[in-house]
């Protein structure tokens, strides 16, 4: 074989044989497992799952609203520590009914405005010292309002609710 042919040899000797495939079994489409439910008495999994529509901005991260500015998931028994500025120093998230979510709330005397479904405001005074302490139901699509702050449930499902504050 001449000189000049060898690489030319060995260059389609390489192509022919890199082009040989050995037949292999078709791979099957890769899709996530389904998440079953854990059965009544199983142990947890560390995790809770969220439904889609209790998705918050601002999760579970209860300081998120100091600011009045904030999307978190509540549930019965969580209290919220608001800025003085806004007159109220204290959220607590009550129980959850079929009207909506109940919230008692604690403010500066004289100093608290509540509006909206059975929203009402008393005063307590104890040494000269005045608080006021509100309480207020809100359900989905009802807003309310707590002084300057707006509040939303804007998701409500058995014992875990999306609440939205937003300041004025």
């Amino acid at each position: 074989m001449p000189i000049l042919a060898r690489p030319a040899a060995v260059f389609l000797l390489l192509v022919l044989t890199g082009c040989a495939t050995t037949p292999s079994a078709p791979t099957a489409p890769r899709t996530p497992a389904a998440r079953l439910p854990a059965s009544p008495g199983a142990p947890a999994t560390g995790q809770e799952e969220t439904p889609a529509g209790l998705r918050a901005a601002d999760g579970r991260e209860l300081p998120a609203c100091e600011d009045a500015d904030c999307e978190i998931e509540v549930r019965s028994g969580d209290e919220l520590t608001i800025d003085q500025r806004f007159g109220v120093r204290r959220l607590a998230i009550g129980a959850f009914g079929p009207d909506g979510a109940r919230i008692t709330l604690k403010g500066s005397a004289g100093k608290l405005s509540v509006q909206g479904m059975k929203g009402s405001i008393s005063s307590n005074c104890v040494n000269g010292r005045c608080r006021d302490e509100g309480k207020l139901v809100l359900a989905p699509g009802e807003s309310g309002r707590i002084n300057d702050i707006r509040l939303d449930l804007t998701h409500l499902s058995g014992d875990r609710a999306v609440l939205r504050l937003t300041p004025r």
